[in-house]
Formats: C-alpha cells, structure tokens, sequence
C-alpha cells in the first residue's frame, strides 16, 4: 500500500491507522508538532499537511493554542474511502461499522437497482455485462481476488447506470465494504459462487429488461444473503 505514493501520503497513511486502529483514544491529545516531526522524521511542513488532511477526514481536532486531539468515533467520516478501509482492515473488521454499513446497503441499494433499470443505457448495460462476465470468467478459474473485483465493478457498473449523482458519492464506502465482506464471507464453494453469480445474473437481466422491481428484488435477495452469511460465521467463530 506504502509503495509508489509521496512521502506526505505516507505519512497521511501511518498516522491516520494508528488513529483508527486505537492507538490513541478518542479525545485524547496527541504528540506534539515536535514529537510527530521526529517520530516520523520528516519536516514539519510536512506534518502540518498531514494534519490538515486528516483533520479534513475529521479523525483530528486541531485546537488552536491546546494542540491536537482524537475526534470521537461518531465523528469521524466515514463516506472517506481511506477512513472506512483503515477501520475495515481492523483486527479483520469492525463488525458494528459492517454491520451499519450493511443496514445503509439494504436501503440504498435496491433503489439504485430499479433507477438503474429505468435509466440504464447501453453502454451502462455493456459495462455491467463486461463485469459479469469476468465475474465468470474468475468463478471457473478460481481466481478469489480477480472475482471479487470483478463482482465490485458490476455493483459499480450498476451504481453508474442509476444516473444519480448524490449516490456516486457512495460508491467508494460501497466498495470499501464489499471487499471487507468478501474477506471475511468467502467459501471456495463452487455451489455458493455459482449462486452469486446467478443472482449478479438476475440483477442484470432485470436492469436490461427495464423491470424496475425485479432489479430492486434481486438487490435485495443479494444484500440479505450476504447479511445471513456474516451473521452464520460470527456465530461459528464465537
């Protein structure tokens, strides 16, 4: 993750997991601009950038004349892609913010499904059976990695074709939680991927066929399957 970015983001990226991941409470002061300069040795030019990025992120309250806090939990922004994938990667998962992030899906996403099926067009409908058919391609292949991606670009492709702006806003927390869900509900299961993929199938055919229920049907039969298999390996972990 750390490879190929700028010192700052680097910097952006080590201090904002150490914020998440509990290091430091929330409401708790952090180090000084002195202390951070040399933990990180880098320049203060440099930390003050970081600072003000993920203060932006609002993870930092920058207080002038006291210094820098934790911003609680609650306040935190979590629609920030960087934000929602560190609190994903922790201990395999914040199971209360998956579990939210879920509820969100269950509201949101059947309606981006029928708007998709009333506002598709055919290069949205090209986009969506491309993913489908890599989602495919990968299930008989094997590939784990390569059919989720897959299977994130068709939701992707769908949330595009909904033509709503506001909800393209979504489109990275959506992401960011469809990755965390598949590390922790994947089953190497030929019946299981051949069942996602059957439903991925007839999400798609209600969008080109312009059946706005049967799109928001099938969104919703995915969400709650998916909702089931979470809860199933909780309680087989517990």
């Amino acid at each position: 993750m750390l490879a190929g970015i700028t010192k700052t983001e680097r910097i952006i990226e080590l201090f904002g997991r150490q914020i998440v991941s509990g290091e430091y409470a929330p409401g708790s002061a952090l180090p000084s601009e002195n202390e951070l300069c040399a933990e990180f040795d880098t320049s203060r030019n440099i930390i003050r950038e970081a600072v003000k990025v993920l203060s932006a992120k609002r993870l930092i309250d920058a207080q002038r004349h006291r210094g820098l806090f934790v911003m609680p939990r609650e306040g935190w922004n979590y629609l920030d892609s960087d934000v929602l994938r560190w609190a994903l990667e922790k201990d395999g998962g914040d199971r209360a913010l998956i579990a939210a992030l879920n509820d969100v899906r269950s509201v949101v996403e059947p309606a981006i499904g029928r708007w998709a099926a009333e506002c598709a067009t055919a290069m949205d409908l090209a986009h969506i059976e491309m993913a489908l058919n890599d989602m495919e391609k990968h299930a008989s292949g094997g590939d784990k990695d390569a059919f989720n991606e897959a299977d994130i670009r068709f939701h992707k492709a769908v949330l595009a074709a909904a033509r709503n702006p506001v909800m393209l806003q979504l489109a990275d927390a959506i992401s960011a939680l469809q990755r965390a869900i598949f590390d922790r509900t994947f089953l190497n299961s030929e019946a299981l991927i051949q069942l996602t993929l059957e439903q991925h199938k007839d999400l798609f055919e209600a969008i080109r066929y312009k059946d706005g229920a049967a799109a928001e049907a099938a969104s919703l039969t995915m969400i709650r399957r998916t909702a089931r298999r979470m809860l199933e390996r909780d309680q087989a972990k517990a």
